[in-house]
């Protein structure tokens, strides 16, 4: 996965959790356990998440780890790591 692909994915996220309506938190919850699924086979987010902690601090969204704890324990763990790595 190239950066402007993990990119998108932090802009999309933003998007939707940002929202205000039921409707946007639906989709951000939707897609963020779709996405962080480690059985899907089209979204390798997991097998990236060192990039994905890159993006997060560039765009100043490390918050997003704390929902995806939700989705995927094992990948918010492992993203702290590397974000403390990146500090």
């Amino acid at each position: 996965m190239n950066k402007q692909l993990m990119t998108n994915l932090v802009n999309t996220l933003t998007k939707y959790k940002d929202g205000t309506g039921e409707h946007d938190r639906a989709i951000f919850e939707t897609f963020l356990y779709g996405v962080f699924d480690e059985k899907n086979r089209r979204y390798k987010v997991v097998q990236h998440l060192s990039l994905l902690a890159e993006v997060l601090a560039e765009k100043k969204r490390v918050d997003l780890v704390d929902d995806i704890v939700h989705a995927n324990s094992n990948a918010a763990y492992e993203l702290d790591v590397h974000l403390r790595e990146l500090k």
